[in-house]
């Protein structure tokens, strides 16, 4: 019998957990997104997808960039790619792969035109991850983080194909 209530009060507890989450991952949809597609850092933009064009094509967020750790080479990235210290690339949590935009550091006015290859920051507040290369062409990768502007222009996008894992 006493098997029987624990496993009863295990199944309560998984559906109550269940139901906060649930609860908790509403409470932060999108309220707080400004017409300039920005979201608040804790807020995860929903993937733009290619019905979602012409808001790809004026896409602005601003917030914290930072910088791949060293450790991160050789690894694959989300586009199968591996991951390279010397190309200009960087991880968003919802822009389509392969698409370019300009990043510029707020704190100095250098900007850099990289190419997203990758998913995350999983680090809260965090808009952008770059790859080494692109920081050190802000001047940021000393500082480690930096508030910057991410900027998609329609001219900046190619008819390349994603680079999957199968092709290298």
């Amino acid at each position: 019998m006493r098997v029987i209530e624990e496993h009863s009060r295990g199944r309560v507890c998984a559906a109550f957990a269940a139901l906060a989450m649930a609860a908790a991952l509403s409470a932060c949809a999108a309220p707080g997104a400004s017409d300039t597609g920005a979201a608040p850092p804790h807020v995860v933009a929903a993937p733009i997808t290619s019905v979602d064009k012409e808001k790809l094509a004026s896409f602005t967020q601003t917030g914290l960039a930072s910088w791949y750790a060293k450790s991160r080479r050789s690894k694959r990235t989300a586009s199968g790619e591996k991951m390279s210290n010397t190309e200009m690339t960087a991880a968003h949590r919802s822009l389509p792969l392969n698409t370019r935009v300009r990043v510029t550091n707020l704190s100095n006015g250098s900007s850099v035109t990289v190419r997203i290859n990758d998913r995350g920051p999983f680090i809260r507040g965090r808009v952008i991850d770059l790859s080494p290369a692109a920081a050190n062409e802000l001047g940021m990768k000393e500082a480690g983080v930096a508030p910057v502007r991410i900027e998609v222009f329609a001219a900046d996008q190619t008819t390349k194909p994603p680079v999957t894992a199968a092709a290298n």
